[in-house]
């Protein structure tokens, strides 16, 4: 390797490690919460980042931007990210310092928008020897209340800040309780993707809250996003949970969920078997090189990468939610040619790391721990989801309802993951526009059905 190619390699790998580092600086939360408009119009607001809040309506989860300006009021504009303004605000505080409403100026008159007065507490609680930080939000009134524990995706920021869900329950009945996973926002500990490490911290967060007379601990629910869709089943194996909501979520193993990156790409581009079974060779190479640690299959690699590095489907998978759409990015990108094929051994070594042994995701099977439960379950599905199998994951949601499970599922058509809904232009380019309509109320309709009916029964 010659000395700009080590050069070239070296910034790869110190660039990926800037990020993987990079910190950020603390969110202000002090107006997050649940508001209504003067007609009754429920709204949650919460940051969207540091120039940004986000503005959720319940009814039919349309988004709108509202951004801080010099007056320390806001800017309204609709959806996720535009700048096109139509309203401005301001909030109006009491004599503690604390928001208490929102003046809301639109098409020359004012709108009213009242802060529900809703119970915030920082609680801070232990999970082995570290301290996770977290924040329940109560409902008015003197409880005990049924709580829903909200448990992260993949993501590496923090729920306590960013995660609006509580305020939408608390505003229902319902408490609400979110926690930042280890090693992120303001919790210890190192950031891990590992399953029963994560259904480990919501289990000590269920038994911190046992501690609280104004929960019902009875009626613990939980509300898993994306990667907690394998993580809330295993807490339920473990405690007795009321009900659960998986949001684009899967049942099928990690492999099997990695894999339909790419062939979601491929379909969509009208590519078919053929393409997909050679991807499918290309993916079960790495995968032994990844999980099996097989230096064997490193001469098959470069084979196959020079086989068909230059085809139009191999470019089509490029930047796919996989690890074959990571590396085929790579392969691909214009400076790839000077990196000699022990460049990316190198790359590829960093980026495994050391692990001691198989990992628990990668051979862990979510459907046996799904046929083993009798607790409630409501699976709610991005039709279009380019992250998780959708269609896999609603056969087997299928044959656990034939097989007389409580397990039910809907599917919103045309929404990826997240459950946004978006608009493609000519070019194929996608602007995110909102939530599926009835998204919100779904989740909060079932947990009411699932907790506050039980107390009539």
């Amino acid at each position: 390797m010659n000395k700009f190619q080590l050069l070239v390699l070296s910034v790869i790998v110190l660039t990926l490690v800037a990020c993987a580092t990079k910190e950020t600086k603390p969110i202000d939360t002090h107006f997050s919460g649940a508001y209504q408009f003067e007609d009754g119009t429920l709204v949650s607001i919460g940051p969207s980042n540091d120039k940004r809040m986000r503005m959720i309506r319940y009814e039919d989860g349309q988004p709108f931007s509202l951004y801080h300006n010099q007056d320390e009021g806001f800017d309204v504009s609709s959806g996720f990210n535009s700048e096109d303004f139509f309203a401005a605000g301001n909030f109006q505080y009491d004599s503690n310092g604390e928001i208490v409403s929102a003046d809301w100026q639109e098409d020359n008159y004012q709108k009213q928008l009242k802060r529900l007065p809703l119970i915030r507490k920082q609680i801070m609680f232990k999970s082995g020897e570290l301290t996770l930080r977290g924040e329940l939000t109560l409902p008015a009134g003197d409880g005990p209340f049924p709580v829903v524990i909200t448990i992260h995706g993949s993501e590496s920021y923090s729920a306590v800040d960013y995660y609006q869900w509580p305020y939408m329950l608390a505003a229902n009945g319902i408490a609400g309780f979110k926690f930042d996973k280890r090693g992120t926002g303001g919790s210890e500990g190192e950031y891990t993707q590992n399953f029963p490490t994560l259904a480990g911290d919501v289990i000590a967060a269920i038994k911190r809250l046992e501690q609280e007379n104004t929960i019902d601990i009875s009626r613990t629910n939980l509300l898993g996003f994306s990667q907690g869709g394998w993580i809330a089943p295993l807490v339920a194996k473990q405690v007795d949970i009321q009900s659960y909501i998986i949001g684009f979520g899967t049942t099928v193993p990690t492999p099997r969920e990695d894999r339909w990156g790419y062939v979601k790409r491929l379909l969509d581009n009208g590519f078919g078997e053929e393409e997909i079974a050679k991807a499918d060779q290309f993916n079960e190479i790495i995968t032994k090189i990844v999980f099996e640690h097989d230096e064997s299959s490193w001469d098959d690699l470069i084979a196959l990468k020079e086989a068909h590095e230059d085809e139009e489907w191999f470019h089509t998978i490029a930047g796919s939610d996989s690890v074959l759409g990571i590396v085929a990015s790579k392969l691909t990108h214009p400076l790839a040619s000077i990196m000699p094929n022990f460049g990316w051994k190198l790359y590829t070594k960093w980026k495994r790391g050391d692990d001691n042994g198989p990992s628990f995701n990668h051979t862990y099977q979510p459907l046996e721990t799904l046929e083993s439960l009798n607790t409630p379950s409501l699976w709610l599905m991005a039709g279009e989801d380019t992250s998780l199998p959708t269609p896999e994951t609603v056969k087997d949601l299928s044959t656990l309802k034939a097989k007389g499970l409580p397990v039910d599922y809907v599917i919103y058509e045309g929404a990826e993951h997240g459950n946004v809904v978006y608009t493609t232009d000519e070019s194929g380019n996608r602007t995110y526009t909102n939530y599926a309509n009835t998204y919100f109320k779904d989740v909060v309709e079932y947990f009411k059905a699932q907790n506050l009916d039980t107390e009539n029964n």
